[in-house]
Order: C-alpha cells, then structure tokens, then sequence
C-alpha cells in the first residue's frame, strides 16, 4: 500500500500541475507580475493560511491535528510582514481577499465540524510544490524595485534550508498517522478538493491581471519587465 502523501500526491497530481499552467503561475515564475497583482496574490494567500493556522490551533487537543501544529512552517505571519512592506501600516484595510473566500469558508467549515481532514490542507498549503515556491524571490524584488527581503518574505521562505527540514517531518506525520482505508479516501477527496480551490483562486486572480501589452509598454518605458466571511482576529496580528 503506498503511504498517505504519495497517495495525496497521485490523487492531485493533475490539478497541481494546472494549478502552474494558470496565467498568474506563469507570470509568477517569470518575475513579471504588476505590483497589484502581486498584492493580490499575497492578500488572498495570507487569507488562506490565517484561516486555517488558526483551525490548526483551535483544534491542537484533536489527535490527528495536534502533531500538525509547526508553527515553523505557518506562513501567516511572513504574508502580513510583506504585506506591510507592500502597503504600510494599514495594510488589512487596503487588500483585496474576496476571491479567497471560498476556499475560506471550507476551513471554517472544517475547523468546526471534521478537524480531522484539516491534514489535507496542511499538506496541500506547506507540503506541495505551489506555485512561488522554490523561488529566491529576486526576480519579483527587481521587478517591482523593492530592496532587501522587504515584500519577498514569504517566497524566500519556501527555500530556507529549515523550511524544507520541517515540511519533510510534516510528510513524516502525515504518513505515520495510523489512518484507516476509509480515511485516507476521505483525506484523498479533501485533497482534491484544496488543490481545486488553489486552482480557482489562482485562475480567479489571474482573469484580473495586468493585460501584457501593458506590461511591456511599462517595461519599456522603465527599461526592463515589471513586472464564509473573514474575521479579524484570525487574519491579522
């Protein structure tokens, strides 16, 4: 029998990889995103793991979420510094996260009534290869002529030697849970289920992008490429 995360990984596996075929993935990959774009990716993003670092805590006694909680790996944190860099000190006023409310509202919904398939998306969210990931985030720090790690936290996280240390034992967790057949097709179908709602987010953002004509206008003009409802508490500190 093969482990959870492989099994998660085979379920996925088609809709992760048109997850990184979504036109804001590719402008992503390549460094080229417009600053707002880039405000909204990162406002939806912290939206998304608000919600669910927060389901995580409220339910540390649940013996499947409970060995979840790495608070190493929560991204919460890192998106609102850059956010604040990006925008200042009002920051939570000021960015867009509707089109991360779907996928909001089923972490809410999961929190109170199945932590247990909160596994899911703690693999999809810190385990998996989403798009950003693996990168330095030099390129976008170019583009949009930010200096230092200011607005860049969160990508430069993704390659941290720690980083990677500590998602390896999520996956270690993830597969040493003692999770019977009709679970692990539970946590396969919620899985499915995470990467489709990545997948819309990312296609949803990406219908509001910056036209690339504009884009190339504006670098040649700079001389290079530029590139349930949500509470408070949960989404900002």
């Amino acid at each position: 029998m093969s482990t959870l995360t492989e099994l998660l990984r085979r379920v996925t596996a088609d809709e992760a990889q048109a997850v990184m075929r979504t036109p804001l993935a590719l402008r992503l990959a390549r460094g080229t995103l417009e600053r707002s774009d880039y405000v909204r990716l990162l406002s939806s993003l912290q939206a998304l793991y608000a919600e669910l670092e927060w389901a995580l805590m409220w339910n540390r006694a649940h013996p499947t979420v409970g060995p979840l909680c790495l608070p190493e790996l929560w991204r919460n944190e890192l998106l609102q510094d850059d956010l604040r860099a990006l925008l200042g000190p009002g920051w939570y006023s000021s960015t867009p996260r509707h089109h991360a409310a779907p996928y909001v509202e089923r972490l809410g919904l999961l929190c109170d009534e199945a932590p247990g398939l909160l596994a899911a998306h703690a693999w999809v969210l810190y385990a998996t290869p989403l798009p950003g990931a693996g990168q330095t985030g030099t390129g976008i720090a170019r583009a949009l002529g930010l200096r230092g790690n200011a607005g860049t936290v969160f990508l430069r996280h993704s390659t941290h030697l720690d980083g990677e240390a500590y998602r390896a034992h999520l996956l270690d967790t993830l597969d040493r849970m003692p999770v019977e057949e009709r679970g692990r097709a539970a946590l396969a179908d919620e899985a499915r289920l995470a990467v489709r709602g990545v997948h819309m987010l990312f296609a949803a953002l990406g219908r509001s992008l910056t036209p690339a004509h504009a884009e190339r206008r504006e670098g040649s003009r700079m001389g290079g490429w530029l590139p349930r409802a949500l509470i408070p508490a949960r989404g900002m500190s």
